[in-house]
């Protein structure tokens, strides 16, 4: 993902946000990413972060304190 588009379409603010947060690649839990992106809701974040999942963008790994999230790329 490049940042600026997401398939044929313009990233919206929520994808946008999501981008910069995990670009760093650091690790970050669902939670995590839900607490760093407070003017958005739960529901948002959970259904991009599922809609990106589906599509391989990123994936969810279990662990101890969560599921992680991460680019697959």
């Amino acid at each position: 993902m490049n940042g600026e588009r997401a398939g044929d379409r313009a990233l919206n603010g929520v994808e946008r946000a999501l981008v910069d947060l995990l670009r760093d690649r650091s690790p970050r839990t669902l939670d995590d990413v839900v607490e760093m992106l407070p003017k958005d809701c739960y529901a948002q974040v959970f259904l991009t972060i599922d809609r990106w999942s589906r599509e391989g963008v990123v994936r969810l790994l279990p662990g101890p304190a969560g599921y992680r999230v991460e680019f697959t790329n």
